[in-house]
């Protein structure tokens, strides 16, 4: 049997305490890195808690804030492994997809952001691109490239 992350091993417990003790103990638990910081009956909407959180549900499936920022909250949540740590979205490195559509658009993101730079003397805080262009690189929203976080277009 696979060994639990930190996040799964504190939700074991905790599930153990809600059978065996007989007193409520919410469903879902978040988690910041390795503590334990809010929890809850359900998920709900990731714009409630920072890129990076780790939501843990007593069945043990877990998901990742990502997008958004620290101020106004994440943009969605991404189902991650129980099995793996998972790092915080902050610095997180995009891997693009190794396909001629992904080199396509890695390219025109890299001459568009060296343009940028020229003319303003920065690079953005964020470039959005279309969902199908996300998928197709193999990137999520809110990770970052180059220093610029990646959106996608609603």
């Amino acid at each position: 049997m696979k060994r639990l992350n930190k996040a799964g091993e504190a939700v074991k417990q905790f599930v153990e305490l809600r059978t065996n003790g007989g007193v409520h103990i919410p469903g879902v638990w978040f988690f910041d890195g390795a503590k334990l910081v809010a929890s809850a009956d359900r998920l709900g909407p990731a714009r409630m808690v920072a890129p990076g959180t780790v939501a843990v549900s007593a069945s043990g499936r877990q998901w990742m804030a990502v997008g958004g920022d620290r101020i106004n909250g994440a943009a969605g949540w991404s189902f991650v492994s129980p099995y793996v740590e998972q790092r915080q979205v902050n610095g997180d490195a995009v891997r693009f997809n190794d396909n001629a559509k992904s080199l396509k658009i890695r390219s025109k993101l890299d001459a568009y952001l060296d343009y940028f730079q020229s003319v303003k003397g920065i690079l953005p805080d964020s470039v959005v691109l279309r969902r199908e262009q996300l998928s197709a690189c193999g990137a999520l929203p809110g990770q970052v490239y180059k220093g610029v976080r990646l959106e996608a277009y609603v």
